[in-house]
């Protein structure tokens, strides 16, 4: 009797740190993204990748909801790909869209960041399976018409990478298409910050 009860007391014990151990990394996570965020704003890349690898780590730890692990794993993507760890960054991103694609999340952002990863390198070949990707997964939202500058923007950088891959016929049609759905709107520019890929390497690891 005095064994069971021991038995189901320590149980108890595990259970209750287990759970509190829980709780501080959650708000270890949070605390490493608030810190990750403002830094990328404040243009210290180095920073933010190693906070955001920080807040990552502890989300993993904290077994946070995919949906939060998709976050974490796009923007640590985006900041290892602005410091030239390309591998690690797409590695991330395609986590970051594989979670977004399990749990109905919006998956046209981490394919939007593979398609310019590989664009920012000059792998024309490479991005153009992803744009497709990505244009497609825009239009299912209505983008052409909710985001219409964003949309021309991104259909202007798939035409450029057909171009470059000696598909000219294939990148007048888009590039037509983004100048019809430019021409209806009166700002002719992206409105939102792009991310600034091979901008800032590093030759630190982390």
């Amino acid at each position: 009797m005095k064994l069971t009860i021991f038995l189901g007391f320590t149980l108890f014990l595990i259970m209750s740190v287990t759970g509190c151990a829980s709780a501080i990394n959650a708000k270890n996570s949070s605390r490493h993204g608030i810190a990750a965020n403002a830094a990328s704003k404040a243009g210290d890349w180095t920073t933010a990748r190693k906070q955001w690898a920080q807040a990552l780590v502890n989300a993993e730890l904290a077994d946070m909801p995919a949906q939060q692990l998709a976050v974490f794993n796009y923007e640590y993507g985006r900041a290892l790909g602005v410091q030239c760890f390309w591998k690690e960054s797409e590695s991330h991103l395609q986590k970051a869209y594989d979670l977004d694609h399990q749990t109905a999340g919006p998956e046209f952002m981490s394919l939007l960041e593979l398609s310019r990863l590989k664009y920012d390198q000059g792998q024309f070949d490479k991005c153009i399976p992803y744009y497709l990707r990505a244009i497609e997964s825009l239009e299912k939202i209505n983008a052409p018409t909710q985001a219409p500058t964003e949309f021309s923007v991104v259909l202007e950088e798939y035409a450029r990478a057909l171009r470059e891959t000696g598909k000219e016929q294939e990148a007048i049609s888009v590039q037509k298409r983004a100048d019809e759905i430019r021409s209806k709107t009166q700002e002719g520019r992206s409105v939102t910050d792009r991310t600034p890929y091979g901008k800032y390497c590093s030759n630190t690891g982390g």
